[in-house]
């Protein structure tokens, strides 16, 4: 088999284990939705619709007040080229710190890096019923936390370091803990009360996977490119020219994403009732 041919049949085979995840996933986040009465679901399930027919209008800017309470945070330095959004939804992902297989990891932010149109993006994106609800020293030891992320995925990424194990994903996400701890001088106090509020937000907000938001900053940044090109940043070494080529290829990976959620929709309203008819998604 050509190499061509092998990384078809590759990506072919992680395509389908993903959609079978995903369908898995909309088992597990049917009950928690079970759970809610039926005006809440209703509003989640809108979201979602809202979001498979406009991906891009899943994340919206920060208001001006949000933005200044970040900046006085952290520092207007360290986020003067970093584009903020903020969402209603919370990611998932599959658990790198539980070991079932089962179990999902929910997240309130996310850091991700864009090639476009021969710039570089950084985008982090934010769960806004959590800006609203954290306290200032959880909310900054957020902050620290995805900018530590940001800065050791780099760095993995100058070693060419470009597919991470389950395990190797842990190590990150630990490393960056300790780190944001560090900058941040969180109490323990505060970091159990900042994980409980993640899983309260969890139990009622949209749940959308990773890929899925990663589809929708990419495509918000496609569809606001007048107001969004002014972050954007040449590469600056060797390590960045080499990723654009890669980096290009992420649209046609954005429309798979979307492609993937559509199922995981189908799933999530078959699984929330009997029949499904309610949203949309009657078995016949």
């Amino acid at each position: 088999m050509t190499p061509l041919g092998e990384e078809e049949r590759n990506s072919k085979k992680y395509e389908a284990e993903y959609i079978a995840w995903t369908e898995r996933a909309a088992k597990e986040i049917a009950e928690t939705l079970k759970k809610l009465n039926f005006d809440r679901i209703n509003k989640i399930i809108e979201f979602y619709e809202k979001s498979l027919e406009h991906p891009a209008s899943m994340h919206f800017p920060l208001e001006s007040e949000e933005k200044e309470k970040i900046e006085k945070l952290i520092g207007s330095n360290r986020v003067e080229k970093t584009i903020w959004l903020k969402t209603k939804a919370l990611i998932f992902a599959p658990s790198i710190l539980a070991p079932s297989t089962s179990s999902l990891d929910y997240g309130i932010a996310m850091h991700r890096r864009f090639f476009l149109r021969g710039l570089w993006f950084s985008i982090i994106a934010l769960n806004e019923a959590y800006i609203k609800s954290a306290t200032e020293p959880m909310l900054r030891y957020m902050l620290e936390h995805e900018i530590a992320q940001g800065e050791i995925y780099k760095e993995l990424a100058a070693q060419h370091i470009k597919i991470l194990s389950s395990g190797m994903k842990g190590v990150v996400h630990e490393e960056a803990r300790v780190k944001a701890i560090q900058r941040s001088a969180i109490s323990a106090d505060e970091l159990h009360r900042e994980r409980q509020l993640i899983l309260d937000l969890s139990a009622q907000s949209p749940l959308v996977p990773t890929h899925f938001a990663s589809a929708s900053l990419f495509k918000y940044l496609e569809e606001n490119w007048e107001e969004v090109k002014q972050f954007g940043l040449a590469s600056q070494n060797e390590i960045e020219r080499e990723l654009e080529l890669s980096a290009e290829k992420f649209a046609d990976w954005a429309d798979f994403s979307c492609s993937a959620f559509k199922i995981f929709l189908l799933e999530l309203k078959r699984e929330i009732t009997m029949t499904g008819a309610e949203y949309g998604a009657e078995i016949v």
